[in-house]
């Protein structure tokens, strides 16, 4: 970033900049509220954009529950369904989740709900909203916050068997 600042560089790829720096100095310092709020600005800016159109946001599932997020707090998914429905719209949540290479499905042990009908390398998709409705129902106990926010914050989960890394590219600089 520091030979990019050197250029010459427009008005624009200068704001650019300074919001990749500022990202970077959020989510290295572990800044994490002031790091969803600045990513709520950011969404918020390009409403315009978006407003009374089909969108595709993809955030790490982390991100993206309505409601409380797994990292206890309201995130970007909570706005945009809170801002669909505002507007008399739906918004569809998909958590996609998969096993590394060198991970077995123990080491997943937080949705072996889920993964005890993995029998093969097909992917599974599952349907939340009737977990969830069992749950406002009260008759389905959840004895695990995690899962409990995972079933309430997403209509679907997709689970895939084999996942592989994408390679980092370039050089480090931290």
């Amino acid at each position: 970033m520091n030979a990019l600042s050197a250029l010459n560089l427009s008005a624009n790829e200068k704001e650019q900049l300074d919001a990749l720096k500022l990202s970077r100095e959020l989510y290295l310092n572990r800044i994490h509220r002031l790091r969803i709020q600045y990513m709520k600005h950011l969404v918020l800016e390009k409403l315009p954009e978006w407003k009374d159109k089909k969108n595709l946001f993809k955030f790490g599932a982390n991100h993206m529950p309505k409601g409380e997020s797994l990292m206890e707090v309201f995130d970007i998914g909570n706005l945009v369904s809170n801002i669909e429905e505002a507007n008399y719209r739906k918004s569809l949540h998909i958590m996609v989740m998969g096993k590394e290479e060198g991970q077995t499905l123990a080491d997943l042990e937080e949705y072996k709900s889920f993964l005890t009908v993995v029998k093969d390398d097909n992917w599974y998709a599952y349907d939340l909203k009737p977990l969830k409705q069992a749950i406002s129902k009260k008759k389905l106990k959840v004895e695990d916050l995690e899962m409990e926010r995972i079933i309430k914050g997403y209509d679907y989960l997709v689970f895939i068997p084999n996942v592989t890394k994408t390679p980092k590219t370039g050089k480090q600089d931290h």
